[in-house]
């Protein structure tokens, strides 16, 4: 009786420990850093249509995290979209709105005439996986798919630093 038990509390416990690694999420995995993959993820986009990273393969991504309510984030914005408009063959600017209503971002983009590609992550689950703790907050990610800079905060020299780290991966 007593093996009969201890069989079914082990098998009950290795079941426990099997769904608790096969249901992680990516933000379980570890910090990202500068030389490693970035985190595969997809996105509702805010003109429509889901938008996933692995779709930009091949060209140089700038995530930028964000928020509305974030006044550097608001200063960063037209550096970023300047870089953008810059290189438009050469760079991908992902802004990616943390943990807002699309009614109001809708309303924030068009107000401030964002002409960025605008994604959602309405649960925050992107931003804890890239550990967006402070926003504004920026990631570079090469041709191959690997981070190559991680910016956190505003500066008035952001702009200027960017350019010179995607003029690196080109």
């Amino acid at each position: 009786m007593k093996i009969k038990a201890f069989s079914y509390l082990f098998a009950l416990v290795l079941i426990t420990i099997t769904i608790f690694y096969c249901s992680r999420s990516p933000e379980s995995e570890g910090p990202i850093e500068v030389g490693r993959a970035a985190p595969e993820f997809q996105l509702n986009a805010l003109d429509g249509g889901q938008v996933s990273l692995s779709q930009y393969k091949g060209k140089v991504v700038l995530l930028d995290f964000w928020a509305t309510w974030c006044g550097p984030c608001r200063m960063s914005m037209p550096l970023l979209e300047r870089l953008q408009k810059e290189l438009p063959n050469d760079l991908v600017l992902l802004a990616i709105n943390l943990e807002e209503s699309p009614d109001l971002v809708k309303s924030f983009v068009q107000q401030r005439n964002v002409q960025s590609k605008v994604l959602l992550d309405s649960e925050g689950r992107i931003g804890r996986t890239y550990n967006a703790g402070s926003i504004p907050f920026q990631v570079l990610i090469d041709k191959k798919g690997v981070i190559r800079f991680i910016q956190a905060g505003f500066s008035s020299r952001m702009g200027e630093q960017l350019k010179s780290e995607v003029g690196k991966l080109l």
